[in-house]
């Protein structure tokens, strides 16, 4: 099997994720000025359409995180999970279908999850006859997390449907969900087969245990093989590039926020070629301009949440001269103000 580029295999996924991100918005009819949020993030509508440029999954994520406002109460999020296709997922797609049954698939994509990142975690379970999925979601987001348990949930279900066929109609799936019922629980009766329990302590999916071990049509071992050591060899360059990003991270964290490096600093930080620096940030899936703005946020945002220390101040301590430049970028990153985050705390 030839031995495919970590950049053209984890940015493929995350475009053919955004792909149906907009098929869904098409579908549904929901209005979203989508150049205008992908500048946020760094990106070019245009440039992604024509294939000149790919998002990382740090991106998608964030683009659903600052679209879910708008477009959460409609069911856009159980829609958009149920447009994903695993062979959308790549080589670790291939992997899993090529799998002897659910135990062997789950093993890999849970395992997978450097090269399918998502902000919600699952923990599984057997127990009393069942598995189970039990979603964990960070707790330091101020995101409402129900739009992504809900991409989450449906694409788990769709991706279950399409590997043992014979299950897509069984009411012995079932779904508790950690928040009240919505205005569109009908998407969900449309969706999951099974029974569905709104306001539960935790939410969880959950099958009979002999799902696990059912044998998958297109089961053939020797190929899921080849497909997993394609997966590890990606995850080793994933791993190796995301190390370079995190040491930026921590490199801006410990300087002074009041004048961070720039890139040309950066690199010589480094000792690495200001070109080779911009490259190796690219093949992750990002670039500095971006990281800068994303400690920049980060910091504001712990700032306000465990400081009383003054909004004028906290714009001077992350370099902005005018308070009110401070305000307009942070909305534009997160979504909400900063009086929001004031007002909780």
């Amino acid at each position: 099997m030839q031995r495919l580029g970590i950049t053209n295999e984890t940015g493929q996924i995350a475009l053919n994720f955004f792909k149906h991100f907009r098929q869904c918005l098409t579908d549904m009819k929901l209005q979203i000025n989508l150049s205008t949020q992908l500048e946020q993030l760094g990106l070019d509508l245009n440039s992604l359409n024509s294939g000149e440029s790919t998002l990382s999954f740090r991106q998608y994520y964030q683009l659903l995180e600052i679209v879910a406002p708008q477009v959460s109460q409609s069911g856009f999020f159980l829609r958009l999970g149920s447009l994903y296709k695993i062979t959308d997922i790549g080589v670790l797609g291939y992997a899993s279908l090529s799998a002897e049954n659910l135990r062997k698939s789950w093993d890999l994509t849970f395992n997978g999850t450097v090269l399918l990142p998502h902000p919600i975690t699952g923990k599984r379970n057997v127990r009393d006859g069942r598995v189970s999925v039990e979603l964990e979601w960070p707790a330091r987001s101020l995101i409402d997390p129900r739009a992504l348990q809900e991409e989450w949930l449906a694409a788990t279900w769709n991706w279950i449907c399409q590997r043992i066929p014979e299950v897509s109609e069984s009411t012995e799936f079932q779904l508790k969900l950690a928040y009240p019922v919505p205005g569109y629980r009908t998407v969900y009766e449309e969706i999951f087969p099974g029974k569905i329990s709104f306001d539960q302590p935790e939410t969880e999916l959950s099958f009979p245990e002999p799902w696990y071990d059912l044998p998958f049509p297109a089961a053939n071992p020797a190929a899921s093989r080849l497909c997993h050591e394609q997966c590890l060899l990606i995850m080793a360059q994933l791993d190796e590039q995301s190390n370079l990003v995190n040491e930026v991270r921590k490199t801006l964290l410990l300087s002074p926020q009041r004048r961070f490096l720039n890139h040309e600093e950066m690199a010589m930080h480094f000792k690495i070629p200001t070109y080779t620096f911009h490259r190796r940030l690219k093949k992750s899936g990002t670039n500095y301009r971006y990281i800068v703005a994303e400690v920049r946020m980060e910091l504001a945002k712990k700032y306000l949440e465990s400081t009383a220390i003054p909004l004028q101040e906290i714009s001077y301590l992350l370099g902005y001269d005018y308070p009110p430049n401070f305000y307009r970028a942070f909305k534009k990153w997160f979504g909400f103000t900063t009086e929001s985050i004031r007002g909780k705390t």
